[in-house]
């Protein structure tokens, strides 16, 4: 049996089984992988606002006041902005009231993730699934990219856009987000006994209960929106120590501060795989220096998580 485009197709001479058969006029069975690949790329395109902070995030130079009108766009997401920068860990003697505050108060660079991560995933209710926790997937989140934009500069190889790097670890787990919107009660029992901090063991259970995983959500997602390609190959395949496809540079980056960012969440010691460091040849001394300045930031990136998964 074949699957294209998210539907199936029985092979020459094999027989069709009935109920993963799609023909034209019938869709298919929601509770099939074929199903919950065609929900993937049935959702609904993102708004503008979004499509143009993709290519303000790719340019890496947008002016402060450019980025607070493009924002302020989005009444919600200004509320949300803002609230962020007034939470009691970044608030200073008063209260901000427009985005253009709230940069300099939080930074252009943090701003600008924050505002593209709530504009993708206010499209999708992921609160469905209460096993998710949302804090620990926007601190991974934000301190990923943080980390993946640091340290791009510093692989040997060179080539690697530190923008490109900060996206892609930015956005690496929607796979997980959508799957918990489209599919709740299935992800309740992935996610069940707190099986968030493994990308592997994630990916593997889900791939059991859902018949694909959160990966490969992620890449149908990012065609789906239109993501950059780097960002796609490292939604699918981050968790791959020895990934040799395109942009294996970039992806392997990920993969990397992906593993220090849910360490720096549970606050212990680890190490990446060591084919992913060997590859990229990243000086120890600079990701011991990336790590140590999320550490100190912790409790600010934390403050921040739990103001942006308030519903």
């Amino acid at each position: 049996m074949t699957l294209m485009g998210g539907r199936v197709f029985p092979a020459d001479g094999e027989p069709a089984a009935k109920a993963n058969v799609y023909s034209p006029g019938m869709p298919e069975r929601l509770d099939t992988k074929a199903g919950r690949i065609r929900r993937l790329q049935d959702l609904p395109p993102l708004p503008q606002v979004a499509d143009s902070l993709l290519r303000e995030l790719a340019a890496g130079d947008t002016p402060i006041r450019q980025l607070a009108d493009l924002i302020s766009t989005e009444p919600a997401l200004t509320a949300r902005v803002v609230g962020v920068a007034n939470t009691a860990y970044f608030g200073g003697a008063r209260q901000v009231f427009s985005v253009e505050a709230a940069i300099s108060r939080l930074g252009l660079n943090m701003v600008r993730g924050l505002a593209l991560g709530l504009l993708i995933n206010g499209h999708l209710s992921p609160h469905r699934c209460r096993s998710l926790d949302l804090d620990r997937y926007w601190f991974v989140s934000m301190v990923g990219g943080r980390l993946a934009r640091e340290l791009a500069r510093h692989v040997e190889s060179g080539g690697l856009n530190a923008e490109q790097a900060y996206l892609a670890a930015l956005l690496r787990q929607l796979g997980v987000i959508v799957l918990c919107d489209l599919e709740p009660e299935g992800m309740e029992q992935v996610l069940a006994g707190g099986r968030q901090a493994d990308a592997r063991v994630m990916g593997a259970r889900t791939q059991q209960h859902l018949g694909l995983d959160h990966h490969m959500a992620g890449l149908i997602l990012a065609e789906r929106w239109h993501l950059p390609t780097e960002a796609a190959k490292a939604m699918r395949h981050y968790a791959e120590p020895d990934y040799h496809g395109d942009h294996a540079r970039l992806v392997g980056l990920v993969g990397v501060c992906d593993v220090l960012a849910e360490a720096l969440f549970d606050q212990v010691e680890i190490c990446p795989a060591g084919a992913a460091l060997g590859r990229l040849d990243l000086p120890v001394a600079a990701i011991d220096k990336a790590v140590e300045a999320c550490r100190e930031q912790r409790e600010a990136m934390l403050a921040a998580s739990r103001q942006m998964s308030a519903s």
